[in-house]
């Protein structure tokens, strides 16, 4: 079995301490997209969220932004899907591993193909490799990294996706958590308030004791109210609500 050696290692360690910092309304934004290109190189990211079951886009968002294509499609996605061989394999397998497109077919005989030449070719994909988070066929969410040309991405590109998908799926799933909370520091007390911006600023209970004259277990306690009140679940979701309020910049 491959596994990923030390040079990979580093990369990803690179591209997580790169993005923890990454702010913004959405989980994956522009700035998130180019680091993941940068992991992976390619000449284009996508992070696409559709409905395949009533067959709607329910967002997208690409590095570089998606020019107005030069060459008309002869398919459009929802006729594509059905000949596309990463998407059939997800929508039989519900399988949203890391996979290259070379994974399910060899490329003469996918440069030979019908939707190579009226869906992929038009948009200069020669190559291509997909990750998904884990989710049903009414809400997929999937990057796509394409090449325009050049060699094929490789068997460790693969793995490298596959060690940050977790990563992935927790950051969307904090996005999202925090975006449906309809629960305001209003319903804070003082010193709660308090608490939250310390914590948002990555202070531990120790020092969050000394600096405002309390023991730790006061600290945890009043941390782990404004937990429930807030409905988040870690450090990391406090971080995201306390900039999103601008209680931190």
């Amino acid at each position: 079995m491959q596994r990923l050696d030390a040079g990979d290692l580093e990369r990803v360690g690179r591209f997580v301490a790169e993005t923890g910092s990454i702010e913004g309304d959405e989980p994956f934004p522009t700035e998130f997209l180019a680091a993941i290109r940068r992991l992976v190189p390619c000449d284009s990211v996508t992070f696409c969220e559709l409905d395949r079951i009533g067959e709607r886009a329910l967002g997208m968002v690409s590095v570089p932004e998606e020019p107005d294509e030069d060459e008309e499609l002869g398919l459009d996605y929802w006729e594509a899907r059905h000949e596309h061989p990463i998407c059939r394999f997800h929508e039989k397998t519900g399988d949203w591993r890391a996979y290259r497109l070379s994974d399910f077919v060899e490329t003469r005989r996918f440069r030979s193909s019908r939707i190579y030449a009226e869906w992929f070719r038009p948009q200069h994909i020669e190559s291509l490799i997909t990750v998904g988070l884990d989710s049903p066929l009414s809400h997929t969410k999937v990057f796509l990294l394409a090449r325009s040309g050049g060699r094929d991405f490789d068997p460790s590109d693969s793995l490298v996706l596959d060690v940050v998908r977790p990563y992935l799926a927790l950051r969307y799933e904090a996005a999202c958590r925090v975006a449906e909370s309809s629960v305001t520091c209003d319903a804070l007390t003082p010193r709660e308030r308090q608490i939250l911006a310390l914590v948002a600023e990555g202070k531990t209970n120790k020092e969050i004791a000394t600096s405002l004259n309390l023991s730790p277990y006061t600290v945890e306690t009043h941390r782990k109210h404004v937990m429930q009140k807030l409905n988040l679940r870690n450090s990391a979701e406090v971080v995201l609500y306390a900039v999103r309020k601008g209680i931190i910049s």
